[in-house]
């Protein structure tokens, strides 16, 4: 009791213990801030190397990340600002990888459930070490600076695959649309969704100009790499990202006005390059060539003016503000333009194919036989999905609790297949939980991502006084939003790069969410210097 009214009166047995509990601290800052580098390295890495689909590329990295979680357990404290929330997830998590582990004593195939355990394992790992690693609201801003130029890399490796074909060959199944290094092209797709939400939500908190102007451009970019992917899941995902983004931001001015820049050299560009047949079919390499050439050409053009366009408006921001009932108006006006944007689509949809009964049909029927990618853009069939659901289905019906055992549903659709073709996965992250692992994992999956989302949106929308909180939380949950809506029809979980993202976004959002007494600016900000929106919602 006596040490505890020195410390706080005593001044010469004060100032020799800030000393000496000064350095433990700085040491475990560093630790964490390495640790949150090591993962998005991991990422990077696996974004950049065949998406570490193999098991000879994902495995050793699996084994890196349970070592490091290892280590962080003997760390002292690295788990004490952990809030109660992020606890909640982490057991959900870790109850979905226990019943994939379970699943070895009634499984049909031990090594694919083993493998499936140990990439569970490895999810789990990288979010509660992403949980533990952020130490403070100003490094959200950078972390998500370094996520974005993640995907910067592989959609610049993506375009590279049209610009120049022959040096950089498309990988994909039909030979037209781009996959990047990820070497499956709606996994690329969905990625360059989730970075197109952050570097949406993240330009509207810049001041400085010139770094709009060049998120401007990347955003232009990642929207061409998308259509180019002609992955229809990836762009209603991303879609379904950016409603997120405008109902929950507080700058929805700014992110309109940023998009409206970015789609009139976009416009243009699409204009000139939809008749260039080496970027939509199978041609000759000569014409690839040739339209690679032109490609790349007026790409540059639209970057530059895109930079350009965003520059001045960045200029004229910064100089004058809008009034906060005229920011509220236009706000709600901007908001409902959206939702009847949403709507209007719809409806072209439905009336394009003669109602909703044929509407439904076409989005259940096979896939179309074409050469052409823009054809398939125009298509709603989602393929063979249909059949991989009901196979699932059945599957899970037989065995509701149990399931076959992780990671066996390519044995499950080997025997009850209505259709001659071979599938590992269900293409549906939340029906395969359900078919291999049983209604245990399944509510524990879905709980997960019903928590994850119910939490982090609350905590951006009750954020609004605070704009530069309020933005990257808005980012970091259009993020999620894309990855869980794809993943209704994709089978991402098999793509570790994009899933460890994921789970690392994630884990930011649930710290920043729940600390909100996080300061997001640096404290030699003032509060007049701050980003206008953040003045009011």
């Amino acid at each position: 009791m006596s040490e505890k009214i020195e410390w706080s009166f005593g001044k010469e047995a004060r100032e020799p213990e800030r000393v000496k509990g000064r350095r433990p601290g700085r040491l475990l800052i560093l630790f964490k801030a390495l640790v949150a580098l090591a993962l998005l390295g991991v990422v990077a890495y696996g974004m950049i190397n065949d998406g570490l689909y193999r098991d000879q590329l994902w495995l050793p990295v699996a084994a890196g990340i349970l070592a490091l979680l290892l280590v962080t357990i003997f760390v002292r404290g690295y788990y004490g600002d952990v809030p109660n929330i992020g606890w909640v997830l982490f057991v959900l998590l870790a109850a979905l990888a226990t019943i994939k582990g379970i699943s070895m004593t009634w499984t049909i195939s031990e090594t694919e459930t083993i493998k499936e355990f140990f990439r569970c394992s490895m999810y789990v790992a990288a979010f509660l070490l992403a949980l533990g690693a952020l130490n403070s609201g100003r490094q959200v801003g950078p972390l998500v600076d370094v996520a974005v130029l993640i995907v910067v890399a592989v959609a610049g490796y993506g375009l590279l695959q049209k610009i120049s074909p022959i040096q950089y060959p498309v990988t994909s199944l039909d030979g037209v649309r781009i996959d990047s290094t990820l070497d499956y092209v709606n996994t690329f797709a969905m990625v360059l969704g989730m970075g197109i939400a952050l570097a949406l939500a993240r330009m509207a908190r810049l001041r400085n100009a010139v770094l709009r102007g060049l998120y401007a451009a990347i955003v232009l970019a990642f929207l061409v790499a998308l259509l180019l992917t002609v992955s229809r899941g990836g762009i209603v995902s991303l879609g379904l990202g950016v409603v997120v983004l405008f109902v929950l931001a507080t700058d929805r001015l700014q992110i309109f006005a940023n998009l409206i820049l970015i789609s009139i050299p976009g416009a243009w560009l699409f204009w000139q390059i939809k008749d260039l047949g080496g970027l939509w079919s199978v041609v000759p390499d000569e014409q690839k060539i040739a339209d690679g050439t032109a490609f790349r050409n007026y790409l540059i053009v639209a970057l530059a003016v895109t930079f350009v366009l965003q520059l001045g408006y960045s200029l004229l921001f910064n100089r004058y503000e809008l009034m906060p009932l005229g920011r509220k108006t236009l706000g709600a006006l901007v908001l409902g333009g959206v939702a009847m944007m949403v709507l209007a689509g719809a409806f072209v949809v439905v009336g394009q194919y003669g109602g909703v009964a044929k509407t439904y049909q076409a989005l259940v029927s096979n896939p179309i036989d074409t050469e052409n990618a823009s054809q398939r853009l125009a298509s709603a069939s989602i393929g063979f999905r249909v059949d991989y659901w009901e196979v699932a289905w059945e599957e899970w019906k037989d065995h509701p609790l149990t399931g076959s055992g992780a990671g066996t549903f390519q044995y499950t659709w080997l025997k009850d297949r209505p259709i001659v073709t071979g599938v590992k996965q269900v293409h549906n992250l939340y029906l395969e939980q359900g078919t291999e692992t049983g209604i245990f994992a399944f509510v524990a999956l879905v709980g997960f991502a019903a928590l994850l989302l119910g939490y982090t949106a609350r905590a951006a929308w009750r954020s609004g006084a605070r704009g530069d909180r309020s933005s990257l939380l808005s980012g970091l949950v259009a993020a999620l939003v894309v990855y869980l809506v794809s993943s209704v029809i994709e089978w991402h979980w098999y793509v570790p790069p994009s899933t460890l993202f994921f789970f690392i976004l994630a884990a930011i959002a649930v710290k920043l969410a729940a600390e909100e007494d996080w300061d997001i600016l640096p404290d030699n900000v003032a509060d007049d210097e701050r980003p206008l929106a953040a003045k009011s919602r």
